[in-house]
């Protein structure tokens, strides 16, 4: 085996670990009653703990940093892309490399590519036609990632 297939295969080790141990702690923290877990549909089960490990894993990215602030404030309510935009102040290019970078992350994480923010497709604006994807954060989940920010 090669240099670079051997580190491949340790760096991928490493992620399945790391996501081994944070749905371990989800699974500990529920047997416990020490955390629970919040179903949000298609992006799964989420524990506090796992949203504070996919955070500090992102948080160094304004486009993620601005996605988790707007929905947090808003808590279940829907925040257009538009908005995420003018709070990140990121070109539209540049916020949605780094949404793909958040699900990389997060499938590192927890071989899922699933965010603990819900998002769709919003419907088509009269004036551009254009359809714009729409977030929100779960009041539980938003009041968690409050708690792991402070």
């Amino acid at each position: 085996m090669d240099h670079a297939t051997l580190r491949a295969a340790v760096v991928a080790a490493l992620a399945d670990t790391e996501s081994l141990n944070a749905k371990l702690n989800g699974v500990l923290a529920e047997i416990d009653g020490t955390d629970t877990a919040v179903d949000l549909g298609r992006q799964g089960l989420w524990t506090k703990t796992q949203v504070e490990l996919l955070w500090h894993k992102v948080n160094h990215l304004p486009g993620v940093r601005a996605l988790f602030e707007a929905t947090a404030e808003r808590p279940d309510e829907k925040v257009t892309f538009t908005e995420i935009l003018e709070r990140s102040k990121l070109p539209e290019r540049q916020q949605s490399n780094e949404h793909a970078a958040l699900s990389r992350i997060s499938a590192q994480l927890f071989n899922e590519k699933r965010w603990p923010i819900e998002n769709s497709q919003g419907g088509s604006d009269s004036t551009t036609g254009k359809a714009e994807m729409l977030y929100w954060m779960d009041s539980r989940v938003a009041a968690w990632w409050r708690d792991i920010t402070q």
